[in-house]
């Protein structure tokens, strides 16, 4: 396996039930240390089942328990977090990069608008207009400058789409460049923004989620 991640930096109830509740809606937590998970990861490394060892959705104190741990035999090479124009992690992506950690970021182009996870009256990305009068400014797509900021801030892009010409479309954004003014414009879009709602990890008693970074 090229590359194998803790998911989320908490556990949950074992059993067959991925999320479990209680009566009153919130998650039931198990009381499992991350850095005996992150451990077990490196287990998997020396043994050879996996090329790369990572985290996704960790802040900056979180990775800090990993990357001070006793012991340590390999960091994190990866975080995969929530990351576009208008939630760009900045802190977060300079305590990574001060770490040698590739910051990862997915829901790049917004999200879909599943009404089981999105709010519904949260703003479309892809319709931003100062995302969309760059991108007629150089004859691209919004989709095509939301990934180029990403990547020219050093994030590594994930995006999904369904439709041939659109993921055509997605590997066509290495050969134009954002200039200074418009990664100005797109750095001032941030609004800390979350499509993906975390409010219900957020009152996990050993790893809150409420931090910025």
């Amino acid at each position: 396996m090229d590359l194998f991640i803790i998911h989320m930096p908490m556990e949950l109830k074992p059993g067959d039930d991925p999320l479990p509740l209680d009566e009153n809606g919130k998650l039931i937590y198990h009381n499992t240390d991350i850095r005996d998970t992150w451990k077990a990861l490196e287990k998997c490394k020396d043994a050879g089942l996996v090329r790369s060892i990572g985290v996704s959705n960790f802040n900056h104190k979180q990775l800090e328990l990993i990357l001070n741990m006793p012991g340590l035999k390999y960091k994190p090479v990866c975080n995969q977090v929530e990351c576009h124009i208008y939630l760009n992690q900045s802190k977060l992506l300079e305590f990574c990069k001060s770490k040698d950690i590739v910051l990862v970021g997915y829901s790049v182009l917004g999200s879909s608008r599943d009404e089981q996870w999105i709010d519904q009256n949260s703003p479309v990305l892809l319709e931003d207009p100062v995302l969309n009068a760059i991108a007629k400014k150089l004859n691209r797509t919004p989709a095509q400058v939301a990934m180029r900021y990403q990547l020219q801030r050093g994030v590594v892009v994930l995006a999904k789409s369904f439709t041939p010409a659109r993921i055509q479309q997605n590997f066509q954004v290495f050969d134009f460049q954002l200039d200074a003014e418009d990664m100005k414009s797109l750095d001032g879009l941030n609004r800390n923004l979350r499509y993906v709602d975390i409010a219900i990890w957020s009152d996990h008693p050993k790893y809150p989620f409420h931090e910025e970074y």
